[in-house]
């Protein structure tokens, strides 16, 4: 080999080498940034459920040799839904980066955020650490999320739920600790406001019972196993009947027939109630579009249902699909659905009036500021509550309120129904105080829906114990 063919190999070589070297660098840059973007979330830069499923075996690894227990806390985040709906999907990312960056600045060396999706966020501990030590870290969360969250296109306040839980020392992979994590959390979210559950055994089974009556739910509405019976609202001076109050109830396969005790508050949970409210009011409007048309009918809808922004044009429709008068439809509000957003209230209430439906407040008496609502919102009737029924023939402070209530409906020219009338004394003595309308057992047991057109069908007389008259 001549020395120049020598030379020009050599740098040729060596060319090829560092070209080598090159790409190799390269390829392990883009292979490390894969990697990262594999482990981390996209919009947050937090470790993502990948990274969080190698902690969590990193932990088992490492708990063999030592006795460690660490911790798991899932973090859900309250009215997030909201936020998406009211202010836009990038309002949403930006409070969860904003919410992140808090969440962040407040944790230990042990504890890292990781990000499922969504609005689902987990904190690991690691080490063995104390239940009052992971007791402060939750205080100390709900305290920054408790700001508000100043974003672009407007504020938002929202709070978290927490559900906690160490690991065992039968968790093999992150699904067996999350399990528990989620149970606990299921019950945190139970709790109005911000909250925090550890997770117990005693817990866990109820959870689950819960849980499984949320799938019954679902699994009876689709196979029609929820129906409605009807309780008559009568004149207290003259017996007339006026409306019939729907009632719904569930024909469950193993349980037997349920009422909304039994059912209500779990398929508000879970979100059923939605599908569950619509089947109430569509149906109460077919039904009581057979009846005479001096008959009305009352429904009571929650305050999930007024967050559905398809709420109204659903009553609508209904009514419009039977040609029912929307003046014979009352709908039927608790004073706790005040703790729905107030513009979505008020929204709502007049929607339903512009329609002509009548709007009722049930249960009137039991909420603290009942006289406000009155003169806030448009209301065409109070329903008092049955406890003040059941306590006022003791001629004591019961019936002093119930006295003041019937006031007020006369002062704000709205119509007035005592429930739970369950004997003639009683009966006797709200007329005395000036009721409008009655309801109870003393009337009648709510009935099914067959029966209705029996009962407005009889003719009237004077005796209660007797056939019900009809209003003229």
């Amino acid at each position: 080999m001549t020395p120049l063919f020598a030379s020009i190999a050599f740098y040729w070589f060596g060319f090829v080498k560092a070209d080598l070297l090159e790409k190799l660098r390269v390829r392990e840059k883009v292979e490390r940034r894969l990697l990262h973007l594999s482990l981390h979330d996209r919009l947050t830069g937090l470790p993502n459920r990948m990274a969080l499923d190698k902690e969590i075996l990193d932990y088992v690894s490492a708990r063999a040799k030592g006795r460690l227990r660490p911790a798991v806390l899932l973090l859900d985040l309250d009215k997030f839904k909201h936020v998406n709906d009211t202010l836009g999907h990038d309002a949403g990312d930006e409070l969860l980066c904003i919410f992140s960056q808090r969440i962040v600045s407040s944790l230990g060396p042990l504890a890292r955020l990781f990000r499922l999706g969504g609005d689902e966020f987990v904190i690991s501990i690691a080490g063995s650490p104390e239940e009052a030590d992971v007791e402060r870290l939750c205080r100390l969360i709900h305290t920054e999320v408790s700001a508000p969250f100043e974003l672009k296109s407007g504020k938002a306040i929202i709070g978290v739920s927490v559900g906690i839980s160490f690991m065992e020392d039968s968790d093999l992979a992150m699904a067996d600790v999350m399990k528990r994590a989620d149970l606990a959390l299921y019950a945190a979210k139970e709790i109005s406001g911000s909250s925090h559950i550890f997770h117990s055994a005693p817990l866990a089974e109820d959870m689950l019972e819960r849980m499984r009556v949320e799938q019954e739910i679902a699994g009876g509405l689709v196979r029609g196993e929820f129906f409605l019976e009807y309780q008559p609202i009568v004149s207290a001076s003259s017996r007339e009947l006026s409306a019939f109050e729907a009632l719904v109830r569930w024909k469950h396969p193993v349980r037997g027939v349920l009422t909304p005790e039994d059912f209500l508050s779990i398929a508000e949970r879970s979100g059923h109630i939605m599908a569950l409210g619509k089947f109430v009011v569509g149906r109460a409007i077919e039904d009581a579009s057979r009846w005479p048309q001096t008959i009305g009918v009352a429904v009571n809808v929650t305050g999930d249902e007024f967050r559905d922004p398809h709420f109204t044009d659903h009553i609508r429709t209904a009514l419009e699909i039977h040609a029912f008068e929307p003046s014979r439809l009352t709908i039927e509000i608790t004073e706790s659905i005040f703790t729905v957003d107030i513009a979505i209230v008020r929204k709502g209430l007049a929607e339903l009036r512009d329609i002509g439906v009548l709007v009722a407040i049930d249960d009137f008496g039991v909420g603290f500021s009942s006289i406000n609502h009155l003169k806030e919102f448009p209301v065409d009737r109070l329903k008092i509550d049955r406890s003040f029924t059941r306590d006022m023939m003791s001629g004591g402070r019961e019936t002093e309120l119930v006295d003041i209530i019937l006031r007020l409906g006369r002062i704000f020219n709205v119509r007035t129904t005592i429930e739970g009338i369950e004997n003639e004394d009683q009966l006797e003595l709200v007329r005395a105080l000036g009721a409008g309308d009655v309801q109870g057992y003393l009337i009648s047991r709510p009935v099914p829906a067959n029966t209705v057109i029996a009962m407005v069908a009889r003719p009237g007389n004077d005796d209660l114990s007797g056939p019900l008259r009809i209003s003229a």
